[in-house]
């Protein structure tokens, strides 16, 4: 009972924030649950002082994992055990958050303030700030080579702009995707392994629509588009994996985390889990966490082995039994970058108690 109406809270709020709107959900029944590995229950983790989690980093130089908070304009800082650090404010509509290849600049859209912040990820002080245009709102962001590319917009006015970076006045393009092409600023993911490509994924229309664009260039050129890959709708994260060919996907249905070939989104291997998918990430050698607002007595992550049928780990987010069992965040996964731990974002209860839970060694011992 719980989890059904837990998804709607999970995310309506941010929806009425930024004017959002969702389409109907199909039919879907509840998968059977992935057969559990090795289960272990989290830590209590450490309370977050924010109001509504939107994206974490985390930055394998300096050992820390950055957290945004749209409502309050604030991104947290913490060590690798968990501890708060510290905290960057002024940051209105504070949502997506980009690491530099080197780790030492963070990008983060401000959707209250029409701008994109740099910070210093040694110093957790922003740099500089860009403009990015009176009314533009800009939500999500990912990086290709020296340019940052953003999602902005409201319903079937959003877009995609990007920023070119290192310069003494970035330059700015905005609408550089046809009119109405998603309901709303869709996610966006970017790869070092995948270089020239974008993936741009709506989180509020069931069927769903995923894009994949080539940025090779000097323009943004469409590669494919399809509609409801693999049954999906309603994408809540998107995940690139190190091999640069491949693409894994959390959205409100199916009640799986299924991944596609790219660029062609052919559907490949399907990482079985239950509802409902809110996030996935994949480690730098290639394991797959697939998180889940679960219905109790199923666990909250599912850790898998490259195209393993079965999890390595299975987690529960604390507290794991009763009628208010921890659940994982939207977007609320992510890898330190040595694979020797993953974050993850957990709420509590109707009053939104976040936390941030550590778990220790988590990929799987390497084979031999």
């Amino acid at each position: 009972m719980r989890r059904g109406f837990s998804r709607a809270r999970l995310l309506l709020p941010l929806a009425a924030l930024l004017g959002l709107t969702f389409g109907a959900a199909p039919a879907t029944h509840a998968a059977a649950p992935a057969p559990a590995g090795a289960a272990v229950a989290a830590d209590e983790g450490t309370a977050l002082p924010i109001a509504y989690h939107c994206d974490m980093a985390v930055d394998g130089l300096h050992k820390r994992v950055f957290i945004s908070d749209y409502t309050t304009g604030t991104v947290l800082v913490a060590d690798y055990q968990g501890r708060l650090v510290g905290t960057i404010r002024n940051l209105p509509g504070v949502c997506d958050l980009e690491l530099s290849a080197d780790s030492r600049t963070l990008y983060a859209p401000l959707a209250l303030g029409d701008a994109i912040s740099v910070i210093d990820t040694g110093t957790a002080r922003q740099r500089e700030r860009d403009a990015t245009g009176a009314g533009t709102a800009p939500l999500h962001a990912a990086l290709s080579g020296r340019t940052l590319y953003f999602s902005y917009g409201d319903q079937w006015d959003a877009n995609i702009g990007s920023i070119r970076l290192g310069t003494a006045t970035p330059t700015v393009r905005l609408g550089l995707i046809p009119p109405s092409s998603f309901d709303g600023a869709p996610l966006l993911a970017t790869s070092p392994a995948a270089p020239g490509t974008l993936v741009a994924a709506d989180q509020n229309l069931s069927p769903g629509y995923i894009s994949v664009y080539d940025v090779s260039g000097t323009t943004l050129l469409p590669h494919t588009t399809v509609r409801e890959p693999g049954g999906s709708s309603n994408f809540s994260d998107l995940a690139i994996a190190p091999d640069g060919r491949t693409l894994l996907t959390a959205s409100g249905a199916p009640y799986h985390h299924p991944s596609f070939s790219l660029p062609d989104l052919t559907e490949g291997h399907t990482y079985p889990s239950t509802n409902y998918p809110t996030a996935v990430a994949v480690s730098p050698r290639g394991d797959v966490a697939a998180g889940v607002d679960s219905i109790e007595p199923d666990p909250d992550v599912y850790l898998y082995r490259t195209g393993a049928d079965t999890p390595y780990r299975t987690v529960f987010l604390p507290p794991a039994t009763g009628y208010e069992a921890g659940y994982l965040r939207p977007r609320g996964l992510a890898w330190a970058p040595d694979g020797s731990r993953l974050f993850a974002i957990s709420g509590h209860n109707e009053e939104q108690d976040l936390r941030l839970v550590v778990i220790p060694s988590a990929e799987a011992p390497a084979a031999g």
